[in-house]
């Protein structure tokens, strides 16, 4: 393991705040040009990692806010993560691995259900000490503190979603696998 933390300590860590400014400057950039909805929704199989670094942006973000501490990630994909967190506290650095997952939204895929993705996860062959971040990518009224959880091979489970229909706000539910709370936060202006 101590391996693996050097290792941890010598990524790239960005600023989740700087990068998603600069990503909402490209947005309102390209809102009036005519491009494909799978181009501008990075939904095509050559832009699916930027989709998947933005929602490490975002959660990334997120967390920070949720735990008082800015924290950078690294898109480093390996084992059983997606990206890298990392912050200091008290002089002390600490990193998490983080795996991605998603809901997606309903054109893209209508039978997909949370339920289903949670009991297809594929199981640890060892205890992890992966946090596992689900984006909720659909409209959707769910009731996340009554779902009923299979067994999640993860150290947590978080959850996150955009709060307000044009993305200005989002929100973060977890540690779903403890004590949950949820919290609300304006994206990066």
């Amino acid at each position: 393991m101590r391996d693996l933390i050097n290792y941890w300590g010598t990524l790239t860590y960005h600023d989740p705040a700087r990068i998603l400014r600069k990503l909402r400057a490209i947005e309102r950039k390209l809102a009036h040009v005519e491009i494909d909805d799978l181009v501008r929704q990075l939904r095509t199989n050559e832009l699916k990692k930027y989709r998947e670094w933005t929602d490490a942006a975002l959660f990334t973000y997120g967390m920070g806010l949720a735990q008082g501490v800015p924290m950078g990630y690294a898109t480093e994909e390996a084992g059983d993560y997606d990206f890298v967190t990392a912050w200091h506290r008290d002089d002390q650095q600490s990193f998490c691995p983080v795996q991605l997952k998603e809901l997606p939204p309903r054109d893209r895929n209508p039978t997909a259900t949370l339920e289903g993705l949670l009991r297809n996860l594929r199981p640890a062959p060892a205890p992890s000490r992966t946090v596992l971040a689900v984006k909720l990518n659909r409209a959707t009224r769910l009731n996340l503190k009554s779902l009923a959880l299979p067994p999640i091979p993860f150290a947590q489970l978080w959850f996150f979603w955009a709060a307000a229909p044009d993305g200005t706000r989002y929100a973060l539910y977890g540690d779903a696998l403890t004590m949950p709370g949820q919290i609300e936060f304006d994206y990066p202006e």
